[in-house]
């Protein structure tokens, strides 16, 4: 986006309170022949213009004529830019009283805290009807000429924030669910079809050679004109598709930044949402008490967006498949009536076939171990998995129990009147190929601190909830027996305490399941290594275990859904992410990313490396962009910048809070205090590394 500046002038009157704009002859391209709207002062004396719709970036030259109250006149000359003047919608010929005038329209709950809610609420309810007017007219202009979408960014916007960005999607996405974001116009609009947004942490503003703290730096910046040394020359294939970065901050408090994909990924319930699901909430617990297990259990509708099999008689489309058991619906009952918790945990190992079962335990309600068996897996073992299930060669010699003699105990034990408890118990259900229609999952009943759909570790749960350490044995594995009782004693816990305890963030929802909730539903895909942490039903998952997987996802993806979340990582290791511990089968993959710039003790990596880790970014950018269907909007975001200061002073208070609890302030050695100073460095160094930056564009 190019952007050009255009000189005129015009005369603004004082008089009798009230300002007005007069005389606007723009020359040069000029954009509007005429233009004499009633402007307002807001709160803080800003002079705000009734309706105007900008465009692309224009400076005018002001002269302006005042008259003071012993009838002086004074003319000063100021450069603002026209586009505050441009595309005008003309106001009302009635003049509108005061109570009017200063009536706010409340901003909806998906743009609440971003930079856009601050020009939102200025604008009275008429300015918004008007608005909103404008650009339906605008957007219907564009449907005519059934030209190519573009973006068009304003040079005098506040500092984007990811709200911002995930606004963008959503208003991308979707026809009026956000009537406006004043910080952006997007022609032909109607023609957009699918989004993809893409992550790439390490995208520090200083990669750009810009400072966000210096005067100017947080409008849109012709970035490679900064760009003309170091790292950031890499880019030759960047600078052909984005001429322009924006910088844009990540949110969080003085000591810590919040996580970017989390903010990126959830939006707010609206407020009938919210009180529909309130209502759902109510019903289900209506008439019970603390002591009844029922009101815990899965939904139906939770059953499917979980994926768990279920019995043919709770889905009469289906059948049973060769080599699965149900069970067993009690004759004439029409609703359940469970009497009894058993909690279950199995232990999985690689097959030719894919996982298998090598282990099940069962706990029942007085954390009695009621059933625990070793099973031999009926294709060949390909990976024991040793260091989650707790598996070796040793351990299932001369095991000769198979999968079939535990389906013939688990209809013994687990009757219609049965509650199952477990965590992700879906995954044990299909391994043991069976359905069962009464489930107590510990990783819904109890939240991960981002909220759903992110699902908690046992490990976390245990810890925080019942204070204990379970799954310490490391290398030795996980023991199904301890995860059994454990997913027992929370349910338990649950029951107790009731509703609402153990939950986090109930005010709101994946951005994949407000799309797929929209009067034209718009599906969605997750192309990640972290899958399992940001997966929802909402959302198809594309596992990838490197970039080069990602860029060859994508295409995939995009052929069947509008929205696809990715995340490019060869370059954010540099900015302080290690190599993380492997606590999950599943994150096993990533153990294998390349190239991987240097991150012990989170050093500085040479130049060459990240010269290495931007070209690799570079390339799969343009790989990327190579592949996208025409009409398909890109927003590229780093969420945050250089984290590495802030990881090192927190883990120096954290150290410092440890000895401070068992130590007198005198006897801590000097280095190993936290003080007022260290105490400011670390906001000073958060509030540097919530500056990303971000790029957008449209194939």
């Amino acid at each position: 986006m190019k952007s050009h500046s255009t000189h005129g002038s015009y005369k603004k009157r004082k008089h009798k309170g009230k300002n007005q704009w007069v005389d606007i002859p723009l020359e040069n391209g000029a954009i509007s022949d005429k233009a004499s709207p009633t402007v307002e002062n807001d709160e803080q004396g800003q002079c705000l213009p009734k309706t105007a719709t900008r465009t692309t970036e224009v400076h005018v030259s002001v002269s302006v004529e005042e008259e003071d109250s012993k009838g002086n006149t004074t003319t000063s000359t100021t450069e603002i830019d026209a586009m505050e003047v441009s595309k005008v919608v003309e106001g009302s010929d009635n003049e509108e009283s005061p109570a009017e005038k200063r009536r706010k329209v409340e901003p909806s709950d998906e743009i609440k805290g971003s930079t856009a809610q601050s020009m939102v609420k200025q604008m009275s309810k008429s300015e918004r009807r008007k608005l909103k007017k404008q650009n339906k007219s605008f957007e219907k202009k564009s449907e005519g000429d059934g030209g190519k979408p573009s973006f068009m960014l304003l040079s005098d916007h506040q500092t984007l924030s990811l709200k911002d960005v995930r606004s963008l999607v959503i208003y991308l996405l979707t026809s009026g669910e956000i009537p406006t974001l004043p910080w952006i116009m997007v022609k032909n609009k109607f023609n957009i079809q699918k989004v993809v947004l893409l992550y790439i942490g390490g995208l520090d503003p200083q990669l750009f050679n810009i400072n966000p703290q210096e005067k100017g730096s947080r409008k849109p910046v012709q970035w490679v004109t900064r760009a003309t040394s170091g790292p950031a020359t890499e880019f030759q294939q960047l600078k052909k598709f984005f001429d322009v970065v924006s910088v844009v901050k990540a949110g969080g408090d003085k000591q810590r930044i919040h996580s970017p994909p989390d903010t990126l990924l959830h939006v707010p319930l609206s407020n009938s949402e919210k009180n529909k699901r309130q209502e759902e909430s109510r019903k289900k617990n209506e008439g019970a008490t603390s002591h009844q297990p029922e009101r815990f259990m899965l939904t139906l509708a939770e059953l499917r967006e979980h994926e768990f099999p279920l019995p043919t008689y709770l889905d009469p489309s289906s059948s049973l498949q060769d080599g699965w058991i149900e069970t067993e619906q009690k004759e004439n009952s029409q609703a359940p009536v469970p009497k009894k918790m058993i909690a279950m945990d199995c232990e999985m190992c690689r097959t030719d076939a894919g996982s298998e079962l090598t282990r099940i335990s069962l706990i029942n309600e007085k954390d009695e171990t009621i059933y625990d068996e070793l099973v031999m897996p009926e294709n060949p073992i390909v990976d024991y998995l040793t260091q989650y299930s707790g598996m070796t060669p040793e351990r299932l010699e001369g095991v000769t129990t198979r999968l079939s003699d535990i389906q013939k105990k688990l209809k013994e034990l687990v009757t219609y009147d049965t509650i199952l408890v477990g965590h992700s118990l879906e995954n044990d259900m299909k391994v043991l190929k069976f359905a069962h229609p009464f489930i107590i999952d510990t990783t819904v009943i109890y939240h991960h601190t981002r909220g759903p759909p992110f699902r908690p570790s046992l490990k976390w749960v245990a810890q925080k909830w019942l204070n204990r350490r379970i799954q310490t044995g490391g290398e030795k594995g996980h023991d199904s027996a301890e995860d059994a009782l454990t997913c027992m004693d929370l349910a338990k816990l649950k029951i107790e305490k009731g509703p609402g305890f153990g939950e986090y963030n109930q005010d709101q929802e994946s951005i994949f399941s407000k799309l797929s909730r929209y009067n034209s539903p718009r599906s969605s895909a997750v192309v990640d290594m972290d899958w399992h942490y940001t997966a929802s039903s909402s959302a198809e998952v594309f596992k990838a275990a490197s970039d080069d997987e990602v860029v060859q996802a994508i295409p995939k993806a995009l052929e069947k859904h509008s929205l696809v979340w990715s995340r490019l990582r060869n370059l954010e290791i540099n900015h302080g992410k290690n190599p993380p511990v492997n606590t999950n089968a599943s994150e096993v993959i990533e153990t294998a990313r390349t190239p991987r710039i240097s991150s012990a003790n989170k050093i500085q990596a040479s130049e060459e490396e990240v010269r290495e880790a931007v070209r690799s970014i570079d390339n799969s950018i343009a790989q990327i962009v190579e592949s996208l269907p025409a009409n398909t909007a890109l927003l590229v975001t780093s969420g945050h910048g250089d984290y590495r200061e802030v990881s090192r002073l927190q883990a120096r208070q954290k150290h410092f809070q440890h000895l401070y609890n068992t130590l007198t302030l005198s006897a801590i050695p000097k280095e190993d205090q936290f003080l007022d100073a260290d105490q400011k460095a670390l906001e000073e160094a958060v509030d540097r590394a919530k500056d990303g930056v971000c790029f957008f564009m449209i194939k």
